[in-house]
């Protein structure tokens, strides 16, 4: 989560036909599909239909009556147990199974997870999300998600070592093509294949923030179901009006102190135990301040 994936997502979906004439196949066609596969496979569907029959059923014999390389996309083969992952990997006996892990510097993942909490409907102020990362505490779903390193040691036991790529996301000023460069060499695919896709922003500056966890508080005693903050907050407000930068508005900050360097150092090092291959540089993982607005915690 929060590593690019959202942007690769994007430029393969865009690219789905010419993808597929080269050999490619993105299942979908929409990318929503494999959301709902993805979801029944790990158990984190609506339950209306079995694994054995339901969406990831049918997402698999889309790929098993492709030819050639298929692409599968989505944030939740992040966190879940290897157990549940394991389901997802035994679902392609007679097909290699290789795992492409994007990784971000946690200098700018610690406000961009902040920010991601509050759009569903967390609401923490930032000294207290930046306490309980630095504390490793279970308040926060912040480890079980960017624990680059654990991550990593996961899929490649699951898939081998040989067959787990680690794609760095390039420094802040890097060309921008550079990520979508770098994944392409991990998973094998020519990146002309796919045109580029205009960017899309949708992080929330300080302030926006600051407002939509004043909005999540004050909706705490209502009780709210996630569907519907999904469909009353998250998209119509979070992503939608408040998503919008304003003239003034800053991003948020956030200094990059020694023990967000430390954990950084750690996380590179676990990876470079792994043995798995790199695409980019683990020194891209060094933390690294974020300019903006320091909330209390950025300090």
């Amino acid at each position: 989560m929060k590593s690019g994936t959202s942007y690769l997502q994007r430029r393969l979906g865009s690219a789905a036909d010419p993808l597929a004439a080269a050999g490619v196949l993105f299942p979908g066609p929409e990318w929503r599909v494999q959301v709902d596969a993805v979801g029944d496979a790990l158990g984190r569907g609506t339950g209306q239909e079995p694994m054995a029959t339901g969406a990831w059923h049918r997402l698999v014999a889309e790929i098993d009556a492709h030819p050639g390389t298929a692409i599968v996309s989505m944030e939740w083969l992040t966190p879940s147990p290897a157990a549940k992952l394991a389901r997802v990997v035994e679902s392609f006996p007679s097909s290699r199974v290789e795992a492409v892990v994007t990784v971000r510097d946690l200098g700018r993942t610690v406000p961009s997870m902040w920010q991601e909490s509050l759009k569903n409907g967390r609401s923490h102020t930032f000294a207290d999300y930046v306490t309980d990362v630095r504390r490793r505490a279970g308040r926060t779903s912040f480890w079980n998600e960017q624990d680059a390193g654990s991550v990593v040691a996961k899929w490649a036991g699951l898939v081998g070592v040989d067959a787990t790529t680690v794609v760095t996301l390039p420094p802040p000023g890097a060309d921008r093509e550079l990520l979508w460069q770098r994944f392409c060499e991990a998973a094998g695919i020519d990146p002309a294949a796919a045109a580029p896709v205009p960017s899309s922003n949708e992080s929330l500056s300080a302030e926006a923030a600051e407002v939509l966890r004043r909005v999540n508080l004050a909706l705490e005693p209502v009780g709210l179901s996630a569907s519907d903050y999904s469909r009353l907050v998250k998209f119509p407000l979070a992503k939608g009006v408040l998503s919008a930068r304003r003239p003034g508005e800053q991003a948020i900050g956030f200094r990059a102190r020694r023990w967000v360097q430390a954990l950084a150092r750690e996380q590179q090092q676990v990876i470079a135990a792994t043995g798995v291959r790199i695409v980019g540089d683990l020194a891209d993982l060094e933390a690294r301040s974020v300019p903006g607005r320091l909330l209390r915690g950025a300090r």
